[in-house]
């Protein structure tokens, strides 16, 4: 019989009922499993009770509802409503960090992975390219993106590997014509079936236009479609989690509550996490955030920053506006900083991974500090500082590896 348990009580029950609390989706932190029924403990537990009688005692009516049926097992991460599970069943968030692996000329060779496991990240956004574009980057193939997703593993990252040779290319359409070759072709679905229970796959980065087309309501069906027919095709050959960008350069967060459900429904595994890059300095898109939690869909911060750059006659100006409230270069229209949306974050429970780790345009963006002349790690600058040990929302406070890799 499993006993009743209530605050003040000890031992390995209560080591089973936080290990299954912390399975489940919560807007609570994940619970320290000590054996200790304590006031934490007591809070998770009403919130788990919500649905029936509050009481906070895990009787055993409780305990069916809780362990009556076992976290699902699969053999890759997977979405449960807004959740996302490992192939486990157990729910994780993912924390981590954007790496853009080939704009660092140093790969292959190096890859930055034991620096970026200083941080706490859980996860690591990989932005790879089918074709660089400069004739003077060293050479790169598909084994050395095998390697590095192995190297992954071993730091005990989830890997979520993006495209991003069409970055904010307004016409949805080249997914399939440009992308989606690649992404089945025999030699990259041998990797990626290799590594697929720790990986998920960006399909392209910021591709595809909203907000900013001349039709929106077009725009937006032509975005749908587009992602269905790469759906339909990913899946006759991979079954690893789809993230798509939101369009408009992956800002449009209110697109997935129009269109978000549509997509999932199509993907036959009902298996895609919907991304969002907040780079809002003249939009306001903090309102949204409730309504796509409201709506059950799994949203995930592809992209959150400290500065966002413009663009004025042809040319970009790097680090334009200030994300991050210190008034350095120009205040965002939208009065948006990424310290408030990181904190709603964590409230929502909604996962995000930071943008860069090195190297970046906007040297303030930049995560990590390196060497000039020895190419030498020496530490975050205050941006990076922020991102890691902030005690509320900061990498070492949040981000817990998937069961997978404990």
């Amino acid at each position: 019989m499993r006993p009743t348990l209530k605050i003040g009580a000890k031992g390995p029950d209560v080591v089973r009922l936080q290990t299954r609390l912390n399975a489940l989706p919560s807007a609570r932190a994940r619970l320290t499993v000590n054996g200790v029924f304590d006031k934490n403990t007591l809070q998770r537990v009403k919130e788990f009770q919500t649905s029936t009688f509050v009481d906070g005692v895990v009787d055993a009516n409780d305990w069916d509802a809780l362990l009556g049926k076992e976290p699902e097992q699969r053999e890759t991460f997977f979405t449960d409503g807004r959740v996302l599970r490992d192939p486990n069943g157990n729910a994780v968030v993912l924390r981590g960090i954007n790496l853009p692996l080939l704009d660092d000329w140093s790969f292959p060779g190096q890859d930055r992975l034991e620096d970026i496991g200083q941080t706490g990240a859980n996860a690591v956004r990989i932005a790879w390219y089918i074709n660089y574009g400069s004739p003077e980057r060293p050479p790169y193939s598909v084994a050395d993106l095998d390697q590095f997703l192995t190297r992954c593993k071993e730091m005990k990252m989830v890997a979520v590997l993006g495209l991003w040779d069409l970055t904010c290319d307004f016409d949805p359409m080249l997914v399939n014509s440009r992308l989606m070759p690649w992404w089945t072709s025999d030699e990259v679905v041998t990797v990626l079936q290799k590594h697929q229970r720790h990986l998920v796959i960006n399909l392209a980065n910021e591709l595809g236009a909203f907000r900013w087309a001349d039709d929106q309501k077009a725009a937006l069906t032509d975005f749908t479609n587009a992602y269905k027919t790469a759906l339909t095709a990913v899946r006759t050959k991979l079954r690893a989690p789809v993230m798509i960008d939101a369009p408009d350069c992956g800002t449009s967060i209110h697109a997935w509550t129009a269109i978000g459900q549509q997509l999932i429904d199509h993907d036959p595994d009902h298996n895609v996490l919907l991304s969002v890059h907040a780079y809002w300095a003249d939009f306001d898109g903090m309102p949204h955030i409730d309504s796509v939690t409201a709506a059950n869909l799994p949203i995930v911060f592809g992209e959150i920053a400290n500065k966002q750059d413009s663009e004025a006659n042809g040319q970009t100006q790097f680090c334009f506006y200030d994300l991050d409230g210190l008034a350095e270069n120009h205040a965002p229209p939208s009065g948006f900083t990424y310290q408030a949306l990181l904190r709603k974050l964590k409230t929502e429970n909604v996962g995000w991974f930071a943008w860069s780790w090195w190297p970046d345009g906007c040297p303030s963006r930049n995560i990590a500090k390196y060497n000039e002349q020895t190419g030498a790690f020496e530490g975050f600058g205050s941006y990076g500082d922020d991102i890691v040990n902030d005690p509320i929302y900061g990498l070492k406070a949040m981000a817990e590896r998937a069961s997978i890799f404990t």
